[in-house]
């Protein structure tokens, strides 16, 4: 169900939320006729991202928000295309990289990233076509939420990117607490969402009457280099092909 490095970080409480929510998802797959998304395979699944990226070796923390609608592409990694394709917030994410580090890619599939430490997490870690995105985003809620707060736990550096409103107003990253988090070693980068949906990649938002920047011009992904070099840590190589 889950990496090792991840079985052994949990206790047995948050195994059994983990467990229990894995078993549901199941349960559904045997009574519905519509698929539920991510399938059960080699290189996917619903805790895909805890079976590639060693808990350990987590560095970095993107936060997405579901997965995608078709078999081909969901694979249990945030904004990760199995298939290899590239829609257009990634397109976005791809420009903002290539201008940032001056890195070029053209591959959608993220595993290369998970590989390095960089966890891909979705806010809901299924896609179910007849249950609204804030049914599979409640019933997601606490599991996603243990992972996240084990991760903070850790005495060791993590950057956490969020974009867009869904992610900068997850209640586990209040606006006000940044601050005190940084001095946790947990640096948190705002802005708005890498999507073409009204124009949300070119313009700012506003959380608890902070303004936040918008994706374009983000910087990111050089800011998180820099802030692991700092602490002493390898850079993230972000080419995915």
């Amino acid at each position: 169900m889950i990496g090792k490095s991840w079985a052994e970080a949990f206790n047995k409480d948050e195994i059994k939320v983990l467990k229990e929510a894995y078993d549901e998802i199941q349960k559904r797959r045997t009574e519905i006729e519509e698929e539920i998304l991510p399938l059960e395979e080699e290189n996917s699944g619903i805790y895909n991202a805890l079976k590639i990226t060693d808990f350990n070796s987590i560095k970095v923390l993107i936060i997405g928000q579901d997965p995608y609608p078709n078999r081909e592409d969901a694979h249990g990694l945030a904004f990760s295309k199995k298939t290899g394709g590239v829609p257009a917030s990634l397109k976005n994410i791809f420009f903002e990289i290539e201008n940032s580090i001056g890195t070029k890619n053209n591959c959608g599939n993220l595993q290369k990233w998970a590989e390095q430490g960089v966890l891909l997490l979705n806010r809901a870690l299924s896609f179910e076509k007849n249950l609204t995105l804030n049914k599979r985003l409640k019933f997601w809620e606490k599991p996603v939420s243990i992972i996240i707060a084990k991760l903070l736990k850790r005495e060791k550096p993590l950057i956490v990117m969020l974009w867009g409103n869904s992610a900068n107003t997850m209640e586990i990253f209040p606006i006000e607490k940044d601050d005190e988090l940084r001095k946790k070693n947990i640096y948190i980068l705002r802005s708005s969402h890498p999507s073409n949906m009204g124009n949300a990649k070119n313009t700012k938002i506003t959380i608890n009457e902070c303004e936040i920047d918008a994706f374009v011009g983000c910087g990111h992904f050089s800011k998180c280099n820099e802030i692991l070099k700092q602490k002493g840590l390898k850079p993230v190589d972000w080419h995915t092909n």
